[in-house]
């Protein structure tokens, strides 16, 4: 018996997710190249074979993710603000317009039978640690943890997405869908959707200055909107 099928896997939220994508692609697919597999660096769940759409049940939870980049250290940005304090530059931790304008929020709805792996759920990661035994072992994890799937080590957490993408349900259908993940910025709930789930596009978005989640999430990471 397939031990995956006694995971209680999950649905997205009935509203749908949120994706936070470029203006000119706004649904384009994560890969990773064959050379970045072997490296800790890149996205959670990325994998060589196969597309991963991140998504949040909610538009904080991309902003979130999105804006991470542009956060400054406080002692940094007092030791840097009286350089970058002339018209040609532009002061550190702002969030220029032209961010704004290149990037769109589409709103989506996944097929109603699609399951989410909840990796943060102490049964899965019981399942995981014996199913991926010998692979764990060879990136020096004896047993997982929420640490590992939080962590700096993205070898780990792809071996969980390559799993997840195998498995079969009884009448060997797709099992796994994506996986459903906190993030490690606000606990917000995210998910990493595969490529070859069926999306419902309900509604697209510009992003402006008031959109909701985008001051709440400047405000927590100190960024000036432009």
């Amino acid at each position: 018996m397939n031990e995956a099928t006694r995971l209680q896997l999950i649905a997205a939220p009935e509203h749908g997710v949120w994706h936070l994508g470029k203006a000119k692609d706004p649904l384009k697919y994560n890969k990773i190249s064959k050379a970045d597999n072997n490296r800790t660096g890149g996205n959670l769940w990325s994998l060589v074979g196969y597309g991963t759409l991140y998504c949040s049940s909610e538009l904080d939870g991309c902003f979130a993710e999105a804006l991470e980049p542009f956060r400054v250290h406080p002692e940094l940005q007092a030791l840097i603000a009286e350089d970058w304090g002339t018209p040609d530059f532009m002061p550190p931790g702002t969030l220029p317009r032209d961010w704004r304008t290149r990037h769109t929020l589409v709103r989506l709805q996944p097929t109603k039978e699609a399951r989410f792996l909840n990796i943060d759920d102490e049964e899965a990661l019981h399942l995981l640690s014996r199913e991926l035994k010998d692979e764990l072992a060879a990136l020096g994890v004896p047993t997982l943890t929420r640490e590992h799937i939080r962590g700096s080590n993205r070898r780990v957490t792809r071996q969980i997405a390559a799993w997840a993408i195998t498995q079969r349900t009884p009448e060997q259908g797709r099992l796994i869908h994506g996986i459903a993940y906190r993030s490690r910025f606000g606990m917000r709930q995210c998910w990493a959707i595969f490529s070859d789930v069926d999306l419902e596009e309900i509604e697209q978005q510009p992003i402006w200055p008031e959109t909701e989640g985008l001051r709440t999430v400047a405000k927590e990471y100190g960024l000036t909107i432009r």
